[in-house]
């Protein structure tokens, strides 16, 4: 959410682009670069800016109708753009479980998600990633150790500390997470999180 600061859609897309290049710097624990799904795909900036330019699928996960057919517009020349997911991550429901998922980016709509739905939503992704798929989360992230509500859009920012027990919560290990530099002193901090499954956590619970 740029929250009126369309400037540092750059600075955003800049630092999305840097994050996920360093996902490929370790080439036997890298994922592929088939197909990716956008979470929260909204009017499509993130698949034509940069999910676009770097898989050769983009599926795209948006609940508002609106936003769809705007991103369908924007994307009409990206060919490489396939699915589309006309549903809330909290109702997601995949077609087809044998189409995998080298990355699934989850980017500023977490914070509209109760705890319960985004584990149930990471359940659902796990069975859907290959087999060194990774999950990134770029979202708001509160200063505090206490969650923040945004009066201006009803979301709550949750803090780091929060973040991470949700994580582990859900099963997942972080391997990478960052804080974003350079953004306007007014808007929340943001961190990105890449997250692959904690497979040794949940053989010893099965």
């Amino acid at each position: 959410m740029l929250n009126g600061y369309s400037d540092i859609s750059d600075l955003d897309i800049q630092t999305s682009k840097e994050f996920l290049l360093n996902l490929y710097n370790k080439k036997k624990l890298a994922p592929g670069k088939t197909r990716v799904l956008d979470v929260g795909a909204g009017i499509g900036r993130i698949s034509k800016n940069l999910l676009s330019k770097h898989f050769e699928k983009v599926d795209l996960l948006e609940q508002s109708t609106t936003f769809i057919e705007q991103a369908k517009e924007s994307l009409k020349d990206c060919p490489n753009v396939d699915r589309w997911y006309n549903v809330g991550l909290q109702d997601f429901k995949p077609e087809d479980f044998s189409v995998k998922y080298d990355v699934i980016w989850i980017q500023w709509v977490l914070m509209f998600v109760l705890d319960e739905d985004i584990i149930k939503f990471i359940n659902v992704c796990k069975q859907i990633l290959t087999e060194n798929g990774v999950i990134v989360v770029k979202d708001n992230v509160a200063s505090g150790i206490k969650n923040e509500f945004d009066e201006e859009d009803s979301s709550v920012v949750r803090s780091l500390s929060h973040y991470c027990l949700l994580f582990s919560k859900a099963n997942l290990k972080c391997i990478k997470s960052e804080k974003v530099n350079g953004l306007p002193k007014p808007l929340f901090k943001v961190y990105m999180f890449a997250l692959k499954p904690n497979k040794e956590k949940e053989s010893s619970e099965s």
